[in-house]
Protein backbone atom coordinates (compact mmCIF):
# COMPACT_ATOMS: atom_id res chain seq x y z
CA UNK A 1 0.00 0.00 0.00
CA UNK A 2 1.19 3.96 -0.89
CA UNK A 3 0.35 6.39 1.79
CA UNK A 4 1.00 10.50 0.24
CA UNK A 5 2.33 12.85 2.83
CA UNK A 6 3.83 16.07 2.52
CA UNK A 7 4.21 15.12 -1.87
CA UNK A 8 6.22 12.03 -0.86
CA UNK A 9 4.93 8.50 -1.60
CA UNK A 10 5.55 6.25 1.45
CA UNK A 11 5.16 2.52 1.45
CA UNK A 12 3.02 1.04 4.52
CA UNK A 13 2.86 -2.66 5.45
CA UNK A 14 0.35 -4.26 7.50
CA UNK A 15 2.46 -5.92 10.43
CA UNK A 16 -0.14 -8.33 12.86
CA UNK A 17 0.26 -8.69 16.12
CA UNK A 18 -1.44 -10.31 18.97
CA UNK A 19 -1.90 -13.97 17.66
CA UNK A 20 -3.17 -12.95 14.38
CA UNK A 21 -2.46 -13.58 10.60
CA UNK A 22 -2.52 -11.47 7.83
CA UNK A 23 -4.10 -13.23 4.94
CA UNK A 24 -5.35 -13.45 1.21
CA UNK A 25 -8.10 -15.33 -0.20
CA UNK A 26 -6.67 -17.97 -2.21
CA UNK A 27 -8.72 -18.83 -5.29
CA UNK A 28 -11.06 -21.84 -6.34
CA UNK A 29 -9.38 -23.06 -9.77
CA UNK A 30 -12.38 -25.69 -10.43
CA UNK A 31 -14.72 -22.77 -9.47
CA UNK A 32 -17.43 -22.40 -12.82
CA UNK A 33 -17.56 -19.62 -14.80
CA UNK A 34 -20.64 -18.26 -15.10
CA UNK A 35 -20.36 -14.43 -16.42
CA UNK A 36 -21.40 -13.08 -13.24
CA UNK A 37 -19.40 -10.19 -11.79
CA UNK A 38 -19.12 -10.09 -8.38
CA UNK A 39 -17.36 -7.51 -6.11
CA UNK A 40 -13.43 -8.13 -5.63
CA UNK A 41 -14.05 -9.19 -1.86
CA UNK A 42 -17.07 -11.71 -1.66
CA UNK A 43 -17.05 -14.15 -0.03
CA UNK A 44 -19.84 -16.76 -0.59
CA UNK A 45 -21.49 -17.97 2.70
CA UNK A 46 -22.30 -21.14 1.49
CA UNK A 47 -19.10 -23.08 2.95
CA UNK A 48 -18.61 -22.39 6.39
CA UNK A 49 -14.59 -22.75 5.40
CA UNK A 50 -12.34 -21.21 3.51
CA UNK A 51 -8.86 -21.48 2.19
CA UNK A 52 -6.18 -18.29 2.38
CA UNK A 53 -2.54 -17.86 1.99
CA UNK A 54 -0.44 -16.27 5.06
CA UNK A 55 0.58 -12.91 3.74
CA UNK A 56 2.38 -11.85 7.21
CA UNK A 57 2.26 -13.19 10.75
CA UNK A 58 4.83 -11.65 13.80
CA UNK A 59 6.54 -13.35 16.49
CA UNK A 60 7.46 -16.54 17.46
CA UNK A 61 3.36 -17.53 15.17
CA UNK A 62 6.30 -16.95 12.29
CA UNK A 63 8.07 -20.58 12.85
CA UNK A 64 4.72 -22.21 12.78
CA UNK A 65 2.76 -19.49 9.36
CA UNK A 66 5.23 -19.57 6.98
CA UNK A 67 4.19 -16.58 4.41
CA UNK A 68 3.13 -18.27 1.31
CA UNK A 69 1.52 -21.04 3.51
CA UNK A 70 -2.31 -22.21 2.64
CA UNK A 71 -4.60 -22.93 5.64
CA UNK A 72 -8.18 -24.27 6.23
CA UNK A 73 -10.01 -21.49 8.25
CA UNK A 74 -13.24 -20.48 9.99
CA UNK A 75 -14.96 -18.06 7.02
CA UNK A 76 -17.23 -16.00 9.23
CA UNK A 77 -13.73 -15.14 11.60
CA UNK A 78 -11.94 -13.73 8.92
CA UNK A 79 -12.03 -9.60 9.43
CA UNK A 80 -11.58 -7.48 6.95
CA UNK A 81 -9.34 -4.04 7.64
CA UNK A 82 -9.75 -0.94 5.11
CA UNK A 83 -7.81 2.04 5.62
CA UNK A 84 -6.27 4.03 2.37
CA UNK A 85 -8.06 1.91 0.21
CA UNK A 86 -6.75 -1.02 0.90
CA UNK A 87 -7.87 -4.06 2.54
CA UNK A 88 -6.36 -6.66 4.88
CA UNK A 89 -7.77 -9.32 5.67
CA UNK A 90 -7.24 -10.99 9.29
CA UNK A 91 -7.85 -14.50 11.23
CA UNK A 92 -6.98 -15.39 15.01
CA UNK A 93 -4.67 -18.24 14.71
CA UNK A 94 -6.71 -20.25 16.72
CA UNK A 95 -9.71 -20.07 14.10
CA UNK A 96 -7.30 -21.86 11.73
CA UNK A 97 -8.66 -25.64 11.20
CA UNK A 98 -5.59 -26.99 9.21
CA UNK A 99 -2.73 -26.86 6.67
CA UNK A 100 -3.07 -27.64 2.71
CA UNK A 101 0.09 -29.32 1.49
CA UNK A 102 0.35 -31.05 -2.46
CA UNK A 103 1.95 -34.50 -2.40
Amino acid sequence: MRVVMKGRKMTTTFTPVNNYLYVTAVEDTDADESGILLPQDYRPVDNPHAVVQVVGCTGESGTLWGTGLQIVVEAHMLKDIQHNGETFTVIKENHVIGILSEG
